[in-house]
């Protein structure tokens, strides 16, 4: 068999492998090692197999095909070739690993007897990612021998289930190959291979120790709180359970629990906390269940640090991940078969009325001032407020969320997404480019550094088209530093505030992009009333030196609401 040949049905064995296992997006960022996958995959793209999208920028591409997989809870796969092409993948995949997101990461490499000699483009691929995947596989070079053909069948299929199973997170494939690299072209993808299945099972608590626990939890003051969240499934068995138990539930802007019409969802803990109000003793709980990934709030981890409850986390892959050390018991369970197992509690008098008259007292003082200049919460408050129902919301990590875990109690249920594994402003935009090719209303809320590092992913906008709103905060610098003790120092500015002087609007040109600079309150919703018909950057610019003292007032008006009313 001719060596093409040989390439040829390897490739096809691979994305066919890959494609019997449910492979619908891929990602390619061009190279001349990965030519054979690029070229298939072309194909497949031609033929409506998959969809396919093309970024010649390393980094910005995995994040856009995270922003995808975020979005499908589907694995996606991208490819590129061999040297420091896998090195910018390394963000996207450290974000993909905690958070937690199924990719399947395949690099190009030169053939064995040309690694570790100083041949060109040629790094060592071996493990590249380290503990940051799920799982390695190094492919063998393509051979017609049947053992090493059934393995690498196997082994493709097991990267796509390893990178879907709970909890979900990257696959690194390495793929050697030699010259010459082209296939033969049309591939024919309909070999005749073996498909594996992998049946999923759903953990559950034994009998005995679920009528213990239901037993332990009777008229005991309760709390859920609930982290960063994208599977909603189980939400709905969670909220049942805290209606009928009288339980308050401490939602995380990314659970995806935050709307109208639900009593025993508070929103108002961050500023609470802050407070700092003799009237939380009152709110001490006896019992906590800690739901999600890493809540945004650092408040929160303060509280559970100094709470004495028991604490219950529900760790589903019994992962044992809590920064705050306070887990009284670990449960490997998701929220949805354990909230579905056990039978809700008896109500403890009022402690659920307490809960929902402070957030009460929150909501009448969490308004837009009229009469006040467009600032960086009223833009929260804003986005809240619309009516978009069907709306992707990405927050910006830095001061957009945390912006928003303290004033977002949207009007409407909004899929709310952000980068909250790493918790990095690296890769945003492209993020959030990703998610809007699953969806038709997109909107991103990012600060002018944030969007200055991830800039060129907005040629994937151009591109493809995409349809998204872009809401650039832009204070000129790094806001978040102000809220840090090194803000009164000297050279602060220099090493920490880092103003750019970025032309918003020059940015915007570049890309082709509709701009607006927007001033009011008036303007920004009238703005944010429709979704978007293509890419569309609107700049709000404020000021660094307001923002401290904006949410410092915030949370002094709640105490003093907090002492009028209780």
């Amino acid at each position: 068999m001719k060596q093409n040949e040989t390439l040829t049905n390897h490739i096809s064995l691979i994305l066919n492998g890959l494609l019997l296992q449910g492979l619908t997006t891929a990602v390619i960022a061009p190279g001349s090692r990965s030519t054979p996958f690029a070229l298939a995959l072309a194909q497949l793209a031609r033929e409506q197999k998959i969809q396919l999208f093309v970024d010649v920028d390393e980094r910005s591409a995995a994040f856009f095909a995270l922003g995808i997989a975020k979005k499908t809870n589907k694995p996606v796969l991208i490819v590129c070739t061999s040297g420091t092409a896998a090195a910018n993948f390394y963000p996207a995949v450290c974000e993909a690993a905690i958070s937690h997101v199924p990719l399947l990461v395949l690099t190009t490499d030169r053939p064995p007897e040309l690694t570790k000699i100083a041949a060109p483009q040629a790094l060592d691929q071996d493990h590249f990612f380290g503990n940051q995947v799920k799982d390695f596989f190094e492919l063998p070079l393509p051979e017609t021998n049947q053992s090493s053909q059934d393995y690498t069948n196997y082994v493709v299929q097991k990267s796509f289930q390893v990178a879907q199973s709970n909890p979900a997170g990257p696959v690194h494939l390495n793929q050697p190959l030699r010259k010459p690299l082209m296939p033969e072209l049309p591939i024919k993808f309909d070999q005749d291979q073996q498909k594996y299945a992998l049946l999923p099972s759903t953990p559950a608590l034994p009998t005995n120790l679920i009528t213990e626990l239901h037993a332990s939890l009777q008229k005991k003051r309760g709390i859920i709180l609930a982290g960063p969240n994208q599977r909603t499934t189980s939400n709905t068995a969670m909220l049942e359970w805290a209606k009928k138990s009288g339980w308050p539930i401490l939602a995380d802007p990314l659970s995806q629990l935050r709307g109208p019409s639900r009593p025993n969802v508070i929103t108002c803990y961050d500023s609470l906390l802050k407070t700092k109000s003799d009237k939380l003793t009152d709110l001490t709980p006896e019992v906590i269940i800690r739901t999600g990934q890493t809540f945004v709030a650092a408040s929160l981890a303060l509280f559970l640090k100094e709470s004495h409850a028991t604490i219950y986390s529900l760790d589903e892959g019994n992962k044992l991940n809590d920064y705050t050390k306070t887990a009284t018991f670990s449960l490997d369970i998701s929220p949805e078969a354990f909230f579905n197992q056990l039978p809700p509690v008896s109500v403890h008098g009022e402690w659920l009325h307490k809960w929902s008259t402070l957030e009460k007292a929150y909501t009448s003082i969490n308004k837009i001032d009229p009469t006040s200049t467009l600032n960086e919460l009223d833009v929260v408050r804003v986005i809240s407020a619309t009516k978009n129902k069907e709306r992707n919301l990405f927050i910006s990590n830095s001061m957009p969320i945390r912006d928003v875990d303290s004033v977002f109690q949207p009007s409407t249920f909004l899929r709310v997404f952000c980068n909250r594994g790493a918790n990095g402003i690296d890769g945003v935009v492209s993020t959030a480019l990703g998610i809007s090719t699953k969806s038709t209303d997109n909107l991103l809320l990012i600060g002018d550094l944030a969007f200055f590092h991830d800039m060129n992913g907005l040629m994937m906008a151009k591109k493809y088209h995409l349809k998204i709103k872009i809401i650039v905060i832009n204070n000129n610098g790094g806001g978040i530093f102000s809220f840090l003790p090194q803000a009164g120092s000297p050279g602060f500015e220099d090493v920490f505030g880092t103003p750019l002087d970025i032309d918003i609007e020059q940015v915007a040109s570049l890309y082709h992009a509709q701009y607006s600079l927007v001033t009011t309150v008036t303007d920004l919703k009238e703005h944010l009333s429709t979704p978007a018909h293509t890419l569309e950057i609107i700049e709000v610019k404020t000021n660094r030196k307001d923002n401290v003292a904006l949410r410092q007032e915030l949370v002094d008006r709640f105490a003093r609401q907090i002492a009028k009313e209780l």
